[in-house]
């Protein structure tokens, strides 16, 4: 799996962002990529061996259409979102992975191909509305996350100790872990962030 900060180093640049956009619609050869972006074959080479290297597109050879030599066709390999939210005391950066099959070139048609395309238009709205729903109702929740937050500064804002805020803020902010993982996450001794935690909740 592709790390994050790999991903983000990668598609960083606009052009490689440009390449994936166009390889997400189908495959595509250099010299197509070359005239539809409007770069040198050169530069659109360099950018496939950058994605290629880690692991976001592969090839496969192809007869050209023209007659001419054998050529490689690109195709993206890696299925992902980003997340990344910022706002005051709130920071998180996730990627996640899917596995997608993508259908058979070749699949048979169950109907009228005017009907299809209908039914693929409603489908695409339906799952368009859906998201944005999605959107707005996590705009909410990291409001919420970043109104909590904000107490927890205002309730650790006595803490002489920079290293005692920091492992209540995780101790917040990460209920997934317990103190002892904090500590591992924070470089620090477990009894160190338990006496913490402990001083803290007793007031």
């Amino acid at each position: 799996m592709v790390g994050l900060d790999a991903l983000l180093s990668v598609i960083e640049n606009p052009a490689r962002r440009r390449i994936l956009e166009a390889l997400a619609r189908e495959p595509h050869y250099p010299l197509q990529l070359s005239k539809e972006l409007g770069m040198s074959q050169q530069a659109v080479m360099k950018h496939l061996r950058v994605l290629e290297s880690c692991g976001l597109v592969k090839s496969y050879r192809e007869e050209s259409d023209l007659g001419g030599p054998m050529r490689n066709k690109y195709y993206p390999t890696v299925n992902f979102t980003i997340v990344v939210d910022v706002g005051t005391n709130i920071f998180h950066a996730e990627v996640t992975t899917r596995e997608h099959e993508p259908a058979p070139v070749e699949a048979e048609e169950k109907q009228a191909r005017e009907d299809q395309a209908k039914e693929l238009r409603e489908r695409m709205s339906e799952i368009d509305r859906r998201l944005l729903d999605l959107q707005r109702q996590r705009e909410e929740l990291i409001e919420e996350k970043e109104s909590i937050m904000d107490e927890v500064t205002r309730l650790t804002a006595d803490l002489p100790d920079y290293q005692a805020r920091r492992a209540m803020y995780e101790f917040i902010s990460r209920p997934d872990l317990d103190p002892r993982q904090i500590a591992r996450q924070l470089s620090m001794r477990d009894e160190v962030v338990m006496r913490y935690i402990k001083e803290w909740l007793e007031g």
